[in-house]
């Protein structure tokens, strides 16, 4: 999980400086609008290889770490 601590992280890796920031919350939400569609895409992807391979439940396993469900 990306916390507060990560985002300022990257951000300073990044070369931003959080110090001068004067809308850090919105940052922290942009951030994790960011991760949310990553997420989106990579489950995706796993439901995509998943319907091409029925036979095998890796994919759908992964597909319900990612979401929380396991």
């Amino acid at each position: 999980m990306v916390d507060r601590d990560d985002i300022i992280r990257m951000a300073r890796e990044a070369g931003l400086d959080p110090d001068l920031w004067n809308y850090t919350d919105a940052f922290e939400r942009f951030a994790a609008l960011v991760a949310a569609e990553k997420e989106k895409q990579i489950i995706d992807i796993l439901e995509r290889l998943q319907e091409r391979n029925e036979s095998h439940t890796y994919y759908k396993y992964a597909i319900n770490v990612i979401k929380g469900e396991i």
